[in-house]
């Protein structure tokens, strides 16, 4: 499916997930959160980038209490996703999986996109990718931990409050301050893009707003000004 150039996919409603796979980023709760939504609204469609270099930390996935398994790798080192969400209860034609995408390629996919959804269970920065969708305008779910508390705001993104700590999993020996989502949350908050596309239109244009103001300067003295 070529994306260029469109603003929408035909009349599906497109929610991005991004960020190299693994535990830590989550995206088990985006399947069992899509999954979810899906069953209600067929008209959804998962576009997905969560190409991966380090396959070792990939494997990590397989942790998590809502998918079985984790992608196996291809002859030529990419990832066979689709294969593995079908096997977790994401239908074919239900989702583009985007691979290891050039980021000068993303504005244009993001584009595409009617929400973002990003229930990371720890940002040790403030979710790059995330700021990338919210720049562009994209209305976004971000988990209220770590270093995603920067760039969370109810006026200018959905949140998701409800976390309970996570159990250290090699290699994540260290989790204090991690949060561990709530799939339920998630729906709910989907559910609630979904049905006003003028509060979801208002929040994407919020976060657009947000993050120009995101910059060096504006930080540097905001982080200068907690140090004294």
């Amino acid at each position: 499916i070529n994306l260029y150039g469109h603003s929408k996919i035909g009349n599906r409603f497109v929610v991005f997930s991004g960020g190299k796979l693994e535990y830590r980023k989550a995206q088990d709760v985006v399947i069992a959160a899509f999954r979810a939504f899906h069953a209600r609204h067929p008209d959804a469609l998962l576009m997905l980038a969560w190409g991966n270099q380090w396959p070792a930390i990939m494997t990590t996935i397989a942790r998590s209490p809502y998918v079985e398994g984790a992608p196996t790798a291809r002859a030529d080192g990419t990832l066979d996703v689709g294969a593995w969400l079908e096997r977790n209860g994401i239908p074919a034609g239900a989702y583009i999986d985007l691979g290891m995408t050039p980021n000068r390629a993303m504005p244009e996919h993001l584009a595409a996109a009617d929400l973002a959804l990003f229930p990371n269970r720890c940002e040790p920065g403030t979710n790059l990718v995330a700021m990338e969708a919210m720049a562009a305008g994209v209305p976004a779910i971000v988990a209220l931990n770590t270093g995603q508390r920067d760039i969370a705001g109810d006026d200018h993104c959905y949140e998701l409050t409800r976390q309970r700590a996570v159990e250290p999993y090699a290699p994540y020996d260290g989790t204090e301050g991690w949060g561990e989502p709530d799939v339920d949350e998630a729906v709910a908050l989907m559910e609630r893009a979904y049905a006003d596309r003028t509060a979801r239109i208002r929040i994407g244009r919020a976060g657009a707003d947000f993050m120009r103001r995101f910059d060096w300067s504006n930080q540097i003295a905001e982080l200068l000004a907690h140090i004294d």
